[in-house]
């Protein structure tokens, strides 16, 4: 059984703990829809699934921005839906029933390109030149708060505009994080047996700016500090999935690092930010 669940969290890019933990309740029970299975629309609490991720990623595929694969209907996907039914001709309704999933299945066209991912990179590189054009949210559930709080003073002193955000709950800290209207998330953690830097990456869909931006982080504080090795993974856990904007973990198992490295990786994170909003550098990891 262990193994089954260990496949299975690897095939959804959660955390592979091989124990059916929540997130991973959670997974199992939204993998149980396809797209058909059932009438997707707007709803409080918003509806999640794999359906609902296929849904993204065909309207994506065609050009209709459904924002990123997350498998949350959301108002992305409901404005990219009715983009879509106007289009091919159908009741602009806003629900995706059997017609809709139809006409999806006669005009997909299987493009690997979703038009969200195009439209992440095109924003670092036309609209963030500086530090001081992004607004920053620096997040942790706890315990994090010094090293939290010279990360914001080192983006604070680059020209950025960054806040400190904690919460026990991920995500509380992804809605907060929306509600702020970040351009960028940084969510800070002390995990066991974890020394990563994390982007989104679910549903066969990759957060290009993100991995982008991974790779950077990884680099610099990989160069400032000789006692982790960072390594830089897709992972599709709340604080990623559940964001809007560009956002990233930096997550490490040994207390101390964050008791003794705060100010270096403080400075590297910064730097490496930097470069990602340089208007030269382009995103390719």
């Amino acid at each position: 059984m262990n193994e089954q669940i260990l496949a299975f969290q690897k095939s959804r890019a959660l955390p592979q703990t091989a124990l059916c933990d929540a997130l991973t309740w959670k997974s199992l029970l939204e993998a149980g829809y396809q797209l058909g299975d059932r009438l997707l629309y707007v709803r409080t609490p918003m509806m999640r699934g794999e359906d609902v991720a296929e849904l993204q990623s065909r309207l994506g595929s065609l050009g209709f921005d459904a924002g990123r694969v997350d498998g949350i209907f959301g108002p992305d996907t409901l404005r990219a839906l009715k983009d879509f039914q106007r289009n091919v001709g159908l009741p602009v309704d806003g629900i995706c029933g059997p017609t809709s999933v139809e006409e999806l299945h006669r005009v997909f066209g299987r493009s690997s390109t979703n038009i969200h991912s195009i439209k992440e990179l095109e924003h670092i590189r036309s609209d963030i030149r500086s530090l001081s054009d992004l607004s920053i949210a620096v997040t942790h559930q706890g315990f994090l708060d010094a090293p939290a709080e010279l990360l914001r003073a080192a983006l604070t002193f680059k020209g950025a505009r960054a806040q400190v955000i904690m919460h026990p709950d991920s995500s509380r800290l992804a809605s907060l994080s929306n509600a702020q209207k970040a351009d960028l998330c940084i969510y800070i953690e002390e995990q066991p047996d974890t020394q990563e830097v994390r982007y989104y990456q679910g549903f066969s869909y990759t957060s290009a700016s993100g991995e982008a931006l991974a790779h950077l982080m990884a680099r610099y504080i990989n160069a400032s500090s000789t006692t982790v090795y960072i390594s830089v993974t897709g992972m599709n856990v709340p604080v990623l999935r559940e964001t809007r904007m560009t956002a990233i973990t930096i997550s490490v198992g040994d207390p101390s690092f964050w008791v003794l490295h705060s100010p270096e990786t403080a400075s590297a994170v910064t730097n490496a930010i930097a470069e990602w909003t340089n208007s030269d550098f382009r995103h390719d990891a």
